[in-house]
């Protein structure tokens, strides 16, 4: 079942890109669209997308002091969780919590979906108050979306709605006996910055930070650091985002470019997270020495 959501298609610069796009992670509608019909919806979101976001890329940051009491409990909370060890490593390597301005965000999604957002930011004030940003963007408990499995013969599937459900670990495993498999949990679920080359783009968070602009909040607190490649801040190179070169081009699409003026209006397919695992047993003769 389709879900309603907005679109950056019109930053997509080539037409079979945003055709693919339209026809296949969007619901065409009515569905006896045709290219030419696509190719212009894909034209009039060129046209919606405006002037640029003004510091597009470098949006005001300030940063939270670990000391501050509302980071110190997350910071707690986090450590004797089940992220401890991930999280401890992300501090590690120079992670900090700041205080971020939404809109400038680049933004590599090319999609919201307006359904989950408001599951995120329904219940907010508006504008939101400060209780309600750390709750929405810096939470500590396991997310409850459902997890459903399947096994058949010596594979299985593993499924869930939420995109927040990740592989941790895979290949050879620490184990009381050998063990070679697949970790899989929830990613941490905070609100995640990253700055690569000088640029601050939204690496996680994308329907709570739609959401809070709607709701009125121009800042969130995030967890942010630098990293060193395109790869690192989830860029994609097989069109799964948007190119590096439409991310710093003179008109580069950013969070604050998801509302209804700006991006196309459309008809979502629901995204899920699969993760497989399959599994064999051989016989094999040894070759003479």
């Amino acid at each position: 079942m389709p879900t309603p959501g907005l679109s950056l298609v019109g930053f997509l610069q080539d037409q079979q890109q945003a055709l693919q796009h339209l026809k296949f992670s969007c619901v065409p509608a009515p569905a006896t669209k045709t290219d030419a019909d696509l190719v212009a919806d894909w034209q009039a979101a060129k046209a919606k997308l405006g002037a640029p976001i003004a510091n597009a890329g470098n949006p005001n940051l300030t940063p939270i002091a670990a000391t501050d009491p509302r980071i110190a409990a997350i910071t707690a909370a986090m450590l004797q969780s089940a992220w401890g060890s991930h999280f401890s490593g992300i501090l590690g390597i120079g992670a900090s919590f700041q205080m971020v301005e939404i809109a400038p965000l680049l933004a590599y999604q090319l999609s919201v979906d307006t359904d989950r957002s408001g599951s995120h930011c329904a219940q907010l004030a508006n504008p939101p108050t400060e209780d309600e940003l750390y709750a929405c963007c810096l939470p500590t408990k396991v997310p409850t979306d459902q997890i459903h499995s399947s096994r058949q013969g010596q594979s299985m599937i593993i499924k869930s709605r939420s995109l927040n459900l990740v592989t941790f670990a895979e290949g050879p495993l620490q184990s009381p006996m050998p063990t070679v498999g697949l970790q899989f949990w929830w990613g941490i679920p905070f609100v995640h910055v990253v700055r690569f080359g000088g640029r601050c783009y939204l690496h996680n968070g994308y329907h709570r930070s739609y959401g809070l602009l709607q709701a009125g909040a121009t800042h969130m607190p995030c967890l942010f650091r630098d990293v060193a490649t395109a790869e690192e801040a989830g860029i994609k190179a097989d069109g799964g985002t948007f190119s590096q070169a439409v991310l710093t081009g003179p008109n580069p699409p950013t969070i604050g470019h998801f509302n209804a003026a700006r991006a196309l209006t459309v008809q979502m397919r629901r995204a899920i997270r699969i993760l497989q695992i399959n599994w064999s047993q051989h016989m094999m003769f040894d070759e003479p020495d």
